[in-house]
């Protein structure tokens, strides 16, 4: 293993602060704007993967990603005739969001997921009634 770089060290610890904000870090770190426009610097880099082992190990990842797709949420009904009448009960019910979440990520994750992708118009934005021909 190698030495963890202190510099990329606290861009890690200012990023898993503020929410996952990479650039946001950099900036703060004193970053120059070219290397905070690559943070593939920084990310890729190997004191970086040894942060991500350390924090975020794969098997803990694994582990909770699983969790996901069996997550239930706790929901009051009242049983009874009448409403106002029943007794209230706590039952479990499938939380279909984050189980959906979590195969969307697993997906993603083995890479059977494209995200939306413009091929036509190299991110400019098409006026209305403008055809591109893609076929050139």
């Amino acid at each position: 293993m190698t030495k963890i770089k202190p510099r990329i060290k606290k861009v890690f610890e200012k990023t898993l602060e503020n929410g996952g904000n990479v650039t946001k870090a950099m900036r703060e770190m004193k970053y120059t704007e070219a290397t905070i426009n690559n943070p593939k610097n920084v990310t890729e880099t190997k004191s970086w993967e040894q942060l991500l082992d350390e924090y975020l190990p794969e098997d803990l990842i694994t582990k909770t990603h699983k969790e996901a797709f069996e997550a239930n949420r706790t929901i009051s009904v009242v049983s009874g005739k009448q409403a106002s009448g029943g007794t209230t009960d706590f039952v479990d019910v499938p939380d279909w969001q984050t189980r959906m979440k979590a195969t969307e990520l697993g997906y993603k994750v083995r890479g059977k997921l494209i995200e939306k992708t413009d091929i036509t118009s190299k991110g400019e934005k098409i006026a209305p009634g403008i055809t591109i021909d893609t076929k050139s």
